[in-house]
């Protein structure tokens, strides 16, 4: 039984990554700050990911085994639900902290508003084929940052935020409905009652594989889809803003072959914006055959389902 009681809850989900974990793992349990509990949700994995845990000799290392393959959000929120400590992180089963990570995170929070619920680092980006350095991410953003979160999820990765438990009893936990854009979503949804602040140092790694969601139009485009619908009311009172994300969900159908829905998301764009049209032939002519040609390379996931309003 889980019993562990600690200040912070390492939650990792998994699926299929036993080439990768240890990695992870290792990460945590290095850490120079001791006083936390390692939650790792196997998603059904069918490799083998329990051996390679069970490997890891640390009384704070709680693995959980899910019968049925539920997804990367209902994973986290099964860790979620497990967590004891007052302050909840993630880490991706191919990615790894540095040593300091959770030390100087939680030395911040100690420094900060009440009002802050989430605390997060910069990260570096590393290409999982040969682990050579591609180019690291630096946090910028602090207080108020949900006008920012309109533009994307790009202030900060699960992986290097630090969140008070607090925050998921408020907002509730990650949407399992969402196919991508899962932490976009939850962000978002914190700092509309919370503020955010940053370490400014690179304490992640963040390793590029090709089988990623990034790459899968099958979760890209549903994703983002709904969670322009989820929050449209935010994005209708940002018309600059709104006008960015429909030609977004536009270039992506042309790049998937789904033109008629590509026409209908750059017509919404127009009807905001008529001179956006320069723009979007532009693209068309100049940029998609280029982008055409590289995700034919990269080996995309098409996206079947057809979707129009």
């Amino acid at each position: 039984m889980h019993k562990q009681i600690s200040t912070v809850s390492v939650i990792i989900p998994t699926y299929n990554r036993d080439r990768f974990i240890s990695r992870a793992i290792l990460s945590v349990i290095s850490q120079t700050y001791r006083d936390f509990e390692l939650i790792i949700v196997d998603d059904a994995s069918t490799d083998n990911t329990t051996e390679v845990v069970s490997k890891f000799r640390d009384e704070r290392i709680c693995y959980i085994q899910q019968s049925l393959n539920r997804g990367a959000s209902a994973t986290r929120n099964e860790g979620i639900k497990l967590a004891n400590g007052s302050l909840i992180t993630f880490l991706d089963d191919d990615d790894e902290w540095l040593p300091e990570k959770l030390e100087k995170q939680i030395n911040k929070f100690k420094k900060v508003s009440s009002k802050v619920g989430l605390v997060y680092s910069g990260s570096e980006l590393i290409d999982g084929k040969d682990n050579s350095f591609l180019m690291s991410h630096a946090p910028k953003y602090k207080g108020n940052v949900s006008q920012h979160l309109l533009l994307g999820p790009t202030i900060c990765g699960s992986h290097t935020a630090l969140i008070k438990k607090e925050c998921f009893e408020k907002v509730g936990m990650f949407d399992e409905t969402l196919k991508s854009c899962q932490d976009w979503d939850m962000w978002k949804r914190i700092s509309d009652y919370y503020d955010f602040d940053f370490v400014p140092e690179n304490l992640s790694r963040t390793y590029i594989h090709q089988n990623q969601i990034s790459c899968d139009f099958s979760s890209l485009i549903p994703g983002r889809t709904k969670m322009i619908e989820k929050h449209i009311k935010d994005f209708k009172m940002n018309p600059d803003i709104f006008v960015i994300h429909l030609k977004r969900l536009g270039k992506l159908n042309c790049l998937n072959g789904t033109y008629k829905d590509a026409l209908n998301w750059f017509g919404k764009a127009l009807k905001i914006n008529i001179f956006e049209i320069f723009k979007i032939l532009a693209w068309c002519f100049i940029e998609l055959p280029k982008d055409k040609k590289r995700i034919k390379k990269e080996g995309f996931k098409k996206y079947e389902a057809h979707y129009s309003r």
